[in-house]
């Protein structure tokens, strides 16, 4: 979450702000009067910065917050007649750098974040005896019933694999097309059938999924 954002746009001119030197709270201004203000209570981790993200029918914000301990979390508000409708609150999980994209015509909200280094140190080793990472989450919201899914991938580098030159890039979702889900991966594009697996599994030259 490097570029945080406090303001974010509608199409009619109106704009959500993001206050959060004090308290937390979030505002819809229209024609420069204030039409809802709601104070979102402090995580239970801590604060340490938060971000705005309206999804693309502007129905939708997401306030993504983090702790500055390695925890993300998002909370999720419906616009309503330029009033605040609160949905849903993750509260935080284990991970950095978290990203958020919607999907299924704004019926589905998916998260991404990464949960480990990626040095030999902090390598694991299946009973094979083969080395992987547990690289990060993706995880589904369902807005029909607001149940989270939570997927954990895991990568097995290959043999060439230089971990100085995996460790920093993207990793978000980009789209579902045809029954399979695309994420951007820091090494390229990766492709996961849908409905996900609960462990998503990398292997080999981190160009397919297996």
């Amino acid at each position: 979450m490097d570029d945080l954002v406090n303001l974010v746009t509608l199409a009619d001119g109106s704009k959500i702000i993001l206050q959060d030197e004090d308290d937390i709270t979030l505002s819809l201004v229209s024609n420069d009067k204030i039409k809802d203000i709601f104070q979102f209570p402090c995580p239970s981790g801590g604060y340490g910065g938060g971000s705005l993200l309206l999804s693309p029918s502007e129905k939708y914000v997401i306030f993504s917050y983090f702790s500055g301990e390695s925890e993300e979390g998002f909370g999720l508000f419906e616009i309503v007649d330029y009033q605040f409708k609160f949905l849903y609150d993750s509260d935080y999980l284990y991970g950095e750098d978290a990203n958020y994209g919607f999907a299924d015509n704004e019926k589905i909200l998916i998260q991404t974040f990464r949960t480990g280094s990626w040095y030999k140190e902090n390598a694991e080793t299946d009973e094979n005896g083969d080395m992987y990472y547990a690289f990060g989450e993706l995880n589904l919201l369902n807005l029909e019933t607001f149940s989270l899914d939570r997927h954990t991938i895991l990568v097995y580098p290959s043999d060439d694999w230089k971990e100085e030159k995996t460790d920093v890039g993207t990793f978000l979702f980009t789209d579902i097309v045809n029954g399979m889900l695309r994420v951007e991966m820091p090494w390229g594009n990766e492709i996961f059938q849908y409905p996900l697996q609960e462990t998503l599994v990398i292997k080999g030259d981190m160009k397919h999924f297996l």
